[in-house]
């Protein structure tokens, strides 16, 4: 069967309700690797397969949201479905074909995106009236991690901003690091004042409401970095100049309300998957899966000691305290960061951590060298100019090895997992500078 007719008999079988004729697409020894709502489910053989499928959509609905990648060795699709009961289901689903038979088959529950819920009852006026009248408010959907709401506003001077609502402990990052509104105490506390003129959060009020927060920022979404325009070298070398500016202002210093480093260490981790069981929010529900992922595609020496970190990341994390500790945002990547002429935006500082730099390097370098016209190794180069004086060679070693420690999940599910040969490519060359580079690294440590 060719990708786009299994796509297309996916798609027709969970819009009905009726998955039985979904089993022809199935190898007689199919696997299906399904992390649901509280519980993970691994089976064998078409019949209990379309019946567990048949358990998530009973009954015909509505697919309101269908997003198929075809690939020659299988596709991945985003679905969202709305059944009789008005209960909206997301789910993302890798399948992996051999000879046109489904061989592997791997389902996650996600956060559904439709209905945002409704503005509160208060006026706008209520909460925003100290920036100017607002004209305008539309809740948007917003494509973070953390399930945080998003609404738009637009004053009537033109002016544009973004309000984000905070409810500490609702998302899985906030229980994660035990985040108490983070970045809104850090507005209200005057950190965000005592920023570098390099570094621009965007952040202009925050207000709190019935035990929540709202942040709000200036609108720079024109100047955020695009999905796939590449990073220059000295564009790289700005970014990391501008975060040394902050880590430099901030180094040893105790700010309050910040993630711990073993919190942040944890939040990819087989203990926050176990904890977000009963959740719906994707990330978590592929951590385990991914992680298994990891221990196939990496050498096993390697394997095994990241995955005993991934287990306990206590003693990675108390070896880079005593390294020495600053304000890092914890979520230093493209999708965050915007270049300006004197300054980098900088958003979104809800993983704001006391950690050391070289967790911050190891975070950024595993989500954005594919866009930067400098291999792996010239941008540690980089880092290690703008940290100057404050360079550490033990420092540098132990946040390499963080780096397969907070990201190394997605190399593997990418390499093993996805059914993009792109994609797996991608992973994989990722994983040939990272294996032997964290090797050496933890022969450092030890």
């Amino acid at each position: 069967m060719s990708s786009a007719a299994l796509a297309d008999l996916l798609r027709s079988c969970i819009a009905s309700g009726e998955l039985s004729p979904f089993g022809e697409a199935y190898a007689d020894d199919a696997l299906l690797d399904a992390s649901l709502p509280g519980a993970r489910r691994k089976l064998t053989g078409a019949g209990a397969i379309v019946e567990a499928l048949g358990e998530c959509f009973q009954g015909p609905g509505s697919i309101v949201d269908w997003t198929p990648g075809l690939h020659e060795d299988g596709i991945a699709v985003w679905l969202e479905r709305v059944g009789q009961d008005g209960v909206p289901v997301r789910q993302r689903h890798y399948l992996r074909t051999d000879g046109g038979a489904v061989s592997r088959h791997w389902l996650y529950t996600a956060r559904p995106h439709t209905a945002p819920a409704a503005a509160p009852a208060e006026t706008v006026e209520d909460l925003f009236g100290g920036l100017g009248p607002v004209a305008e408010r539309t809740t948007l959907q917003s494509s973070g991690w953390s399930g945080n709401r998003i609404d738009r506003l637009v004053l009537e001077d033109g002016r544009a901003l973004i309000a984000k609502r905070i409810v500490p402990g609702s998302d899985w990052l906030g229980r994660a690091t035990h985040d108490p509104g983070r970045e809104a105490l850090l507005f209200t506390g005057g950190v965000f004042d005592r920023m570098p003129a390099a570094i621009d959060p965007a952040v202009v009020a925050s207000e709190p409401e019935d035990g929540a927060w709202w942040v709000v920022m200036r609108d720079v979404s024109a100047d955020l970095l695009d999905a796939s325009t590449p990073l220059s070298r000295e564009q790289n070398r700005f970014v990391l100049r501008s975060a040394a500016a902050m880590w430099e202002r901030f180094w040893d210093e105790e700010v309050p309300y910040l993630s711990s480093q073993r919190d942040r260490l944890a939040a990819g981790t087989l203990e926050v998957a176990e904890r977000e069981r009963g959740g719906v929010d994707l990330l978590p529900k592929q951590f385990e899966a991914a992680w298994e992922a990891f221990g196939e595609a990496v050498d096993t020496d390697v394997a095994r000691e990241i995955l005993e970190l991934v287990n306990d990341p206590g003693p990675l994390a108390d070896a880079l305290d005593a390294r020495g500790t600053t304000l890092i945002h914890g979520d230093l990547r493209d999708e965050n960061i915007g270049l300006l002429d004197s300054s980098l935006v900088l958003l979104d500082f809800g993983l704001a951590t006391r950690g050391n730099p070289a967790v911050e390097l190891a975070w950024y370098m595993c989500h954005d060298v594919w866009r930067t016209q400098a291999g792996h190794d010239q941008v540690v180069d980089d880092f290690r100019r703008a940290l100057g004086e404050r360079d550490d060679p033990l420092a540098l070693e132990l946040g390499l090895i963080s780096g397969l420690v907070q990201y190394g999940w997605i190399f593997g599910h990418s390499a093993v997992v996805h059914p993009d040969p792109a994609e797996r490519e991608w992973a994989r060359d990722e994983l040939r500078w990272w294996v032997p580079r964290v090797r050496r690294a933890l022969n450092h440590w030890r």
